[in-house]
């Protein structure tokens, strides 16, 4: 399976090869759904919080006698019954944390570059190269590569430095990421990922 180099023009410029042997099987989208369901997880603060009825304010003290009064019988203002209650069975801090062993999140960072590449959603682009952060010499070279402004969009260089990362914050729907630190959720998640030249041998090298 070859893919076209595109030139900042957006001409290309010869082809990578990614192994068939890999990358032309199914995608197997129950370790891809896995993965991402579990950074998706991760990235949750989980400190919602109600209170109970040992924690709102209120007098502990029954509020009529129980029988003789031709009503309902009832407890504390701090019943979850009553307005201003406690409330519950309500959410409590809690951690949403999942744990993926090594094996499958290497697994699923395939998974995900595979899905890539059988839709389409993948190119391979000629490296940028920013002496200065200037977003207008990032934005210039993505408007020859780019289909769309409002399609998100994930840039792999090799390793990222601080200047291509200032010149891009500012380019709307477009993210950088550095080749090593590439998860299954950051590849799944824009709909176009676009790979430095020199990214690709490192990374097709993980599964050779």
């Amino acid at each position: 399976m070859k893919l076209d180099i595109l030139k900042h023009d957006g001409s290309t410029s010869g082809s990578v090869e990614f192994p068939d042997s890999i990358f032309s099987t199914p995608v197997n989208n129950t370790i891809l759904w896995e993965a991402v369901e579990a950074y998706r997880a991760n990235m949750r603060q989980g400190t919602a919080k109600t209170k109970t009825r040992s924690e709102v304010e209120g007098a502990k003290k029954k509020l009529f006698p129980q029988k003789h009064l031709g009503r309902a019988r009832m407890g504390t203002l701090r019943s979850p019954v009553r307005i201003h209650g406690g409330v519950a069975h309500g959410p409590q801090p809690r951690s949403y944390r999942k744990n993926l062993s090594q094996a499958l999140r290497k697994k699923a960072l395939l998974e995900a570059i595979k899905q890539k590449i059988q839709n389409g959603d993948l190119s391979v682009i000629e490296d940028i190269t920013v002496s200065e952060p200037k977003t207008k010499l990032v934005a210039k070279v993505l408007a020859a590569v780019r289909q769309k402004d409002n399609i998100s969009m994930l840039l792999v260089p090799a390793s990222s430095t601080n200047e291509l990362l200032l010149a891009s914050r500012n380019i709307a729907a477009l993210d950088v990421l550095s080749e090593k630190d590439l998860n299954a959720y950051a590849v799944w998640r824009p709909k176009k990922l676009m790979l430095f030249k020199s990214a690709c041998d490192s990374l097709i090298a993980r599964w050779k």
